[in-house]
């Protein structure tokens, strides 16, 4: 498999980037196209991957991109298939800064957000952990403070958790955030 197939087919990001953009119709920017088009249908694996997550809503974020929430929660977003952004609690951005997963928020980098650059096919598994690294927390967090846990109980967060390989870092941060009431 070549860096531009994934399960044998083109990936639309890596080809966008070596197709030049088409001129624009009606006096739309390029941005107002860019929302036209990914507005109804996944443009890229990581949509597709994280749209199939129970719960998981896809909207197009207001600076473009495509933006993923469950439960009204920003889990991420996604610009033009190569940049994620990832809101984290500060404690869990900075292990995942230190363990050199992410790096620190392209435009706000004393936040608590993550970005990840998706330079080729290889990275999409990286950018796939993070946000579910995210869902995962936003999951535990809706348990907690609801009593309807239709999303949640389609997912089992340990056997999840488990199968993402977890530094002790944050597997720690994981177990004190499922404990504390």
């Amino acid at each position: 498999m070549n860096i531009f197939t994934r399960n044998s087919t083109v990936l639309p990001f890596l080809n966008y980037l070596m197709v030049p953009p088409k001129p624009h119709r009606n006096g739309e920017s390029h941005e107002q196209t860019e929302r036209s088009r990914t507005r109804d249908t996944p443009t890229n694996p990581i949509e597709s991957d994280t749209s199939e997550w129970p719960g998981v809503e896809v909207e197009s974020h207001d600076r473009g991109g495509r933006e993923f929430t469950l439960d009204g929660r920003e889990v991420g977003h996604v610009h033009r298939g190569r940049l994620i952004d990832i809101p984290f609690a500060k404690r869990i951005r900075d292990i995942l800064i230190e363990e050199e997963r992410a790096e620190k928020h392209h435009v706000y980098p004393d936040s608590g957000w993550v970005s990840y650059c998706v330079r080729s096919d290889e990275d999409i598994d990286g950018a796939l952990w993070l946000l579910r690294i995210s869902y995962l927390y936003h999951l535990i967090a809706m348990r907690k403070r609801e009593k309807d846990h239709s999303a949640e109980d389609a997912v089992n967060i340990d056997a999840v958790l488990a199968e993402l390989d977890l530094s002790d870092a944050l597997e720690h941060v994981f177990s004190e955030r499922r404990t504390v009431e």
